[in-house]
Order: structure tokens, then sequence, then C-alpha cells
């Protein structure tokens, strides 16, 4: 069961498979996370870490990002209905999390 944070909030879910299974994919007003059914959360990435997120086929999407303090990139790909739909909302996600985060 994903917790979120006291000013989070789920702005989109998608069902997903990855590796680690089955789950949900949700999009949120901070970040994205993945929840493995049986396993629990599996990925919690905040927006502040991602580096990539792409549409790789109709329906794969894979999201990239950088550890604090590893000189190493880790990515997470997974299948869902309609890739390129969950790659606008999290652009859009992200934009968002963007204008409020920094003065431009």
């Amino acid at each position: 069961m994903i917790c979120l944070k006291n000013t989070e909030g789920i702005i989109k879910s998608f069902d997903a498979k990855s590796k680690l299974g089955n789950g949900i994919l949700y999009i949120t007003n901070l970040g994205i996370m993945f929840e493995a059914k049986m396993k629990g959360l599996i990925l919690e990435l905040p927006f502040t870490i991602l580096r990539t997120f792409e549409a790789k086929k109709k329906n794969i999407i894979i999201m990239s990002w950088d550890e604090p303090d590893k000189s190493q990139r880790f990515s997470f790909e997974c299948k869902v209905d309609h890739a390129k739909a969950v790659e606008n909302e999290i652009q859009l996600a992200n934009q968002e999390f963007a204008s409020k985060t920094f003065d431009f």
C-alpha cells in the first residue's frame, strides 16, 4: 500500500506490468510510484531525481533517474496499455511540479 506525503495527491493511475510483477503505476503531484500486487511499494521516484521518461513502444514506458550519492543511472521499465498517454501524464505532472517549485 502506498503512503502519500502530506501535500501529495494521486493525479492518475495505470495498470502496469514489470519484471517485478503486475501492479499499479501512480503519477502524483510529487513523482511516480509503482506498487506491485502482493509485494507492495517497489518504486518511489520523486520528480527531483527523475531524469528521463519515454514511451519506447505503444505499450512500454521507461523511466531513469540518478540516486543521490551514486554515480550510476538507474531505470525502470513497465508495460501499460497506452505508453504515450502515460508519458503525457508524467510530462504534465512534472511541468506542474516544476512551476510550483522553481521561480522562472
